[in-house]
């Protein structure tokens, strides 16, 4: 039986993996420590290493791990192109004629890559037989009703409004990147079971809609950003039925509302 209240978590796992996860990066942030105290590792690295574009690296290498490549080249991308600016103040002799403007010059490859990644997941976007085979371990489990990627949409430096209005809503995933997206779904229902939603909102910003009856719980990675819960829970809640909310606000933020 599921539990009657509305769960809210911002956090990067739950659980053993988040505790191992954590373990481990607390022993790599020890180990760069102690290189640069014992000057193993050159100086002017500790400004690029301990930075926020890395905080979007470290991120993105977690995607992977979770088979999220979209998202982890979208924090890739964004980490490495403003991170680039402090790696050439530290080696400017391995850059000559180019200075700090480096973000102010090369800004528009952040909408090639933006470009190139659309075109990638557009002709290469189906699914492995390895995600094949975890879909189906997980609607064994956990009831999951249909792929994620049924509903599918992209805001890449724009924004819109979407309004689904099929009988059953079974999920699928939000990328704003630079741009803002709102959707509606008052006007659906969910499917039996467990439905999963991921909304990644990276300089960017997610409203989601909901009836003010449905078991919602959220999920929501938050670097330098937040996702909010504002709703207004009519009681006693449907819990046959429930949407999962999973992703990322990285400088970037997203809210439920009904």
């Amino acid at each position: 039986m599921e539990n009657n209240e509305v769960k809210n978590s911002n956090s990067f796992g739950s659980g053993q993996s988040k505790g191992l996860g954590f373990g481990i990066l607390l022993m790599v942030i020890g180990v760069l420590f102690l290189g640069f105290n014992f000057g193993l590792i050159d100086s002017p690295l500790k400004r690029v290493i301990f930075s926020w574009p890395m905080i979007l690296i470290v991120i993105g290498a977690s995607k992977v791990y979770r088979r999220d490549y979209f998202t982890a080249a979208i924090l890739f991308i964004i980490g490495f192109f403003f991170i680039m600016p402090r790696i050439i103040h530290a080696y400017p002799q391995n850059f000559p004629g180019i200075d700090g403007s480096f973000t102010h010059i090369y800004w528009p490859l952040l909408l090639i890559a933006g470009g190139i990644l659309m075109i990638l997941k557009r002709l290469y976007g189906k699914p492995c037989e390895n995600t094949k085979m975890h879909a189906k371990h997980y609607n064994r489990h956990h009831s999951y009703n249909g792929p994620i990627g049924s509903f599918s949409k992209n805001s890449i430096f724009g924004g819109g409004e979407h309004i689904v209005l099929e009988p059953d809503f079974k999920g699928g995933e939000i990328n704003a990147v630079f741009g803002g997206l709102t959707l509606d779904l008052r006007h659906t229902n969910l499917s039996e079971g467990v439905s999963r939603l991921e909304v990644n909102a990276v300089f960017g910003g997610v409203t989601i809609f909901v009836p003010n009856d449905w078991f919602v719980e959220t999920h929501i990675d938050a670097v330098f950003g937040g996702f909010e819960d504002k709703r207004m829970v009519k009681l006693p809640v449907n819990t046959e039925r429930k949407l999962v909310i999973t992703g990322a606000c990285v400088f970037g933020g997203g809210e439920l509302s009904n």
